[in-house]
């Protein structure tokens, strides 16, 4: 009986073991974080991806702390990086990280959508690839910029020359203001003998003469004549030499090594195999640039577009308040800058510029579109609180400004992930969304804006405290 009792204990034991290793080495690694139209993203892999972002963050922040010099940035440094260090350390054990896991399942829902746009990544893109991220140069060729529409390309040279002009002419006037102010006071010690005028304290972004005076530009010749002309080089300064041209072999031989060394020192740690990497990174990688270049290449340079200005206030009963001013005949430029929140328009009079669909936010933009020349809305509301809205001019197919065809095609890939997300069938088993996600809740002009006003800085001059007089002991004052 004890034989058998011992028996029966012995194989309780050892069936209790057994479901233990089997359920963490076998059934925790296995379990489904989260899914994408019935595609599964297991544990094992969030533990190899999280495990390398700590460990490159961990990098990342040693480097910055070697050359921080603020006290309060090193302190912060230092918490980040004993919090990365105390979740590698325990990695299967803390919580899942929702922000890597979101970008998981974005990778899924990427790889899982490019081949409606005709797009694919095989095996040699993705050896192509990492041959070209741990070259010492670039092995593949860069993508060719997209022909700029001339129409663009000449306002974007106008608008440079004007803001040139513009501070040209702010500079001058804060001189000659000054000077002036010198002139009514010659007795003010801030006048040197010459008759020069010394320069004052400018407010913060002012420009000054010398700003807009426009320079040569670096390594043009010197005029004959002047002081540099002809100059020796000084003993001791170091020669350019050209840089050597590394061979395509020689490249891919230093990216192999380099790759050995990234693999030894955190692929290896994260427990991520090669095929782990391009599997979970380097594929997905490529997927998302080939689909932002592809979205990217289609944004015409051309759309319908309105020219609007707008008044933003805070509440409803604010914008009532605009429109019975407006209805009472007060210009609309005026009760912009007298009651609009809107600071990068309110010294404008409201002014947006020229904007297309796909810039502001949809309440705003519906409501724009839909107004004819000359009319004003009726308050809309959005996230940024209430604008009420009048369009001065509207064209088709007017050609967009480069600063806002580059803005529609910044967006173009997350709007694109946006509706793909959508539709897709997701599940989760923790929240995807952070419940501290940073909100946009500053009006942002579009990006064809006219600037806001230049204020103009009143110059004051600077006149030093008067020494005291000196007396000698026993002689009379002067």
């Amino acid at each position: 009986m004890l034989y058998t009792v011992t028996a029966l204990a012995a194989v309780m034991v050892v069936i209790v073991l057994a479901f233990g290793a089997f359920w963490q080495y076998y059934h925790v690694p296995r379990q489904v974080l989260a899914s994408v139209n019935g595609s599964d993203i297991q544990r094992r892999d969030y533990w190899k991806v999280r495990g390398l972002q700590l460990r490159q963050q961990q990098i990342q922040l040693q480097r910055q702390l070697s050359s921080a010099t603020d006290p309060s940035k090193t302190q912060q440094l230092r918490q980040q990086l004993t919090q990365a260090g105390s979740e590698l350390a325990d990695l299967h054990g803390a919580p899942v990280a929702s922000d890597t896991l979101k970008n998981m399942v974005d990778d899924k829902v990427v790889l899982q959508s490019i081949d409606a746009l005709g797009i694919s990544v095989t095996d040699q893109d993705i050896s192509d690839f990492i041959n070209d991220q741990f070259a010492p140069s670039a092995l593949i060729p860069p993508t060719e910029t997209p022909t700029v529409e001339p129409t663009a390309a000449a306002w974007a040279t106008s608008t440079t020359e004007a803001r040139f002009a513009l501070a040209t002419q702010t500079a001058v006037s804060v001189a000659t203001s000054a000077a002036q102010t010198a002139t009514a006071n010659p007795a003010s010690p801030a006048a040197s003998p010459n008759g020069d005028i010394t320069p004052t304290v400018v407010p913060a972004g002012s420009p000054t003469v010398a700003d807009a005076s426009p320079t040569a530009p670096s390594g043009s010749p010197t005029a004959a004549g002047s002081p540099n002309a002809g100059s020796p080089t000084p003993n001791g300064s170091p020669t350019i030499e050209p840089t050597a041209t590394i061979g395509t072999a020689d490249a891919i031989a230093t990216s192999a090594s380099t790759f050995k060394s990234y693999k030894t020192n955190l692929l290896n740690p994260s427990d991520m195999s090669r095929g782990d990497y391009e599997r979970l990174i380097i594929r997905p990688a490529i997927a998302r640039q080939r689909v932002q270049r592809q979205l990217q290449a289609a944004v015409p340079a051309r759309a319908d577009q309105v020219h609007a200005e707008h008044i933003l206030v805070a509440t409803k009963d604010a914008a009532d308040a605009v429109e019975a001013r407006l209805r009472n005949g007060e210009n609309f430029e005026a009760v912009a800058k007298d009651v609009s929140t809107d600071t990068s328009s309110a010294g404008n009079g409201g002014d947006l510029g020229w904007f297309p669909k796909g810039v502001m936010v949809s309440a705003f933009e519906d409501a724009a579109f839909q107004l004819e020349v000359g009319q004003v809305s009726d308050p809309v509301q959005s996230s940024f609180g209430w604008h009420v809205i009048k369009v001065l001019e509207k064209e088709q197919n007017r050609p967009l400004t480069l600063s806002t065809l580059q803005s529609l095609k910044n967006t173009t890939f997350t709007k694109w992930l946006d509706v793909e997300r959508g539709a897709a069938n997701i599940h989760a088993k923790i929240s995807l969304t952070s419940p501290t996600a940073p909100t946009n809740t500053t009006f942002q002009a579009p990006p064809g804006a006219p600037a806001p006003p230049v204020p103009t800085a009143v110059p004051t001059l600077v006149v030093p405290p008067q020494a005291p007089q000196s007396t000698v002991t026993g002689s009379p004052a002067p």
